[in-house]
Formats: C-alpha cells, sequence, structure tokens
C-alpha cells in the first residue's frame, strides 16, 4: 500500500516501515532483524492503514515497526489493541490471536498521537490437526523381558495349586542376562525355522543352551509357548498348565530370563521361552 498523507498543514510527515521477516528494505531503508516468530511487511505514513492481516489462533505474529529507518527506542510506540479478547499485543509488537473474529492493532508515537499505523486483523479458528491414524499395537517385543518377570513375580506372591500340588508363595525372581540371551536364542531359532520343541534343531537341551551363554546353574526350568500375542496371554497360559505352572511357582529358582521371537508365515508367529534359574 502507497503512503498516506496527514490531513493538515503544518505537521510535519513522520514515514513508519514494517519489515518482513527475511526481508530487505529498500535502499535507503534497512532491513529490520529478523524475528523467529515470522513478521508483517507494508510501508505506511501517519495515519496510515496497513493492508489487511490473517491471522490464526495460536500462531503469535511480530509486527516490527521502524521510526526514521531505525528501530523505536523503549517508550517511543505504544502498541494498542481494539479487541483483546481476539489478539492481544504487547509493547514490543508481538501479537497473539486468542480467538476468531476481528481487531485493529495500532502503534502510534507515544509522543504524537495522531502519527500512527493501524493493522486490520482477521483472526481465524485454530488449524486443526489431521486425526492421526490410529497407532498399530505395541509388539510385545517392547519390554516384553519386564512384562513377563511383573506378571510372573505378581504370581508369585500368592500361593496356589498347580494341579495337585499346592505352593506357597515365593520370593520374586530378577532378571538374568545370561538366562536372557539362552531364552532369547532359543525363542528367535523356532521362529526362525518354523518349529516349536524344547530340544533344538541341532539337538541340544535347554540344559545346554543355558550353560552354553555362561550361566553356572545349580538347577534350571523352561517353560515355552507359542501362538499368544502378549506377555499377558502367554503368562496366564502357563500358569493353567501344571507343569509350567511349578516352574513359575518354585521357591528353588531365584532368577529368570525371557525370550520372544515374532515371524509371519510360520506356524505359531509368536514364540516365548522362559528360563528359570538358581546358582
Amino acid at each position: 500500500m502507497l503512503p498516506q498523507p496527514l490531513r493538515g498543514a503544518g505537521v510535519a510527515l513522520l514515514i513508519l516501515t514494517l519489515s518482513a521477516c527475511g526481508g530487505t528494505g529498500s535502499p535507503s531503508t534497512p532491513a529490520a532483524p529478523t524475528d523467529t516468530t515470522g513478521s508483517i511487511s507494508d510501508t505506511l505514513a501517519p495515519q496510515g492503514v496497513a493492508s489487511p492481516v490473517t491471522l490464526t489462533v495460536g500462531q503469535p505474529q511480530q509486527l516490527t515497526v521502524t521510526v526514521g529507518g531505525r528501530a523505536p527506542t523503549p517508550g517511543q510506540l505504544v502498541w494498542t489493541t481494539t479487541n483483546a479478547a481476539v489478539a492481544t499485543v504487547t509493547q514490543t509488537g508481538l501479537v497473539t490471536p486468542v480467538s476468531g473474529g476481528n481487531a485493529t492493532v495500532r502503534a502510534a508515537l507515544s509522543s504524537n498521537a495522531s502519527a500512527f499505523i493501524d493493522f486490520p486483523l482477521t483472526v481465524s479458528g485454530a488449524v486443526t490437526a489431521p486425526t492421526p491414524a490410529p497407532a498399530p499395537a505395541p509388539a510385545p517385543a517392547t519390554g516384553f523381558a519386564q512384562q513377563v518377570l511383573d506378571l510372573v513375580n505378581a504370581a508369585r506372591t500368592q500361593a496356589r495349586n498347580c494341579g495337585a500340588t499346592a505352593y506357597a508363595a515365593a520370593p520374586a525372581l530378577t532378571l538374568n542376562a545370561q538366562l536372557g540371551q539362552a531364552a532369547q536364542g532359543h525363542a528367535a531359532d523356532m521362529a526362525a525355522q518354523n518349529y516349536f520343541s524344547h530340544t533344538s534343531k541341532d539337538g541340544r537341551t535347554a540344559g545346554q543352551r543355558i550353560a552354553a551363554a555362561g550361566y553356572a546353574y545349580r538347577t534350571w526350568g523352561e517353560n515355552i509357548a507359542a501362538g499368544q500375542a502378549s506377555a499377558a496371554q502367554v503368562v496366564a497360559g502357563w500358569l493353567n498348565s501344571e507343569g509350567h505352572c511349578r516352574n513359575i511357582m518354585s521357591a528353588n529358582f531365584r532368577e529368570l530370563g525371557v525370550g520372544y521371537a515374532y515371524k509371519t508365515g510360520t506356524q505359531f508367529g509368536h514364540y516365548w521361552v522362559q528360563n528359570f534359574g538358581a546358582r
């Protein structure tokens, strides 16, 4: 918009300039510093009206005004808004849209209120972010070992019958990295080779796999399962099976390792291993 002259004779013309974020000024007017919130660009005269500005709720805009080609000194300008319910403005010219509607922000010289620039604002509602697609259910592999441990220890806090055998509550187990290595190796092997057995395809038993992982056991036990998609499902299944329940409730065990693997195209998809031990 071109400058508009001040009405009335004998009043000195004062040019106020708005500079854009990242823009350049005219040859005689240096660009104002860049502001990270963005700014609106126009060149106006006293009692000028800037081009209409459209803002969005929640997205502030910096209005940068220079006086005589220079940044205003503190207190040189007075910033006001006609409708604070629509948009507020600080005394540095930062406009914050509050709600939809119209307002006018004015920058006036504190020493001469008749020298000003008005910024007509139209504020639209906040931009609605697209509804994200539902996140897929987390894979059981995310923290599966801790989940299984927590469920097992919760079960061990209560006395229960495993088939015809009564078990008292037992001390909590702790995770052991070597038992976990043996369990994870067997779960991954069953998934990779599409089988389900305590005996590996190479003929190794659970005790041999545990020893090979460096766990010098005094006693050990193993539970395996396949097809369950979550830690809660697999532990519930083990507790409902007499032999597996005995391993979970045995006070002879002190440590636990957990393995989980998933592979599409296999008979069961999900493969789980628990290795129990004490040293």
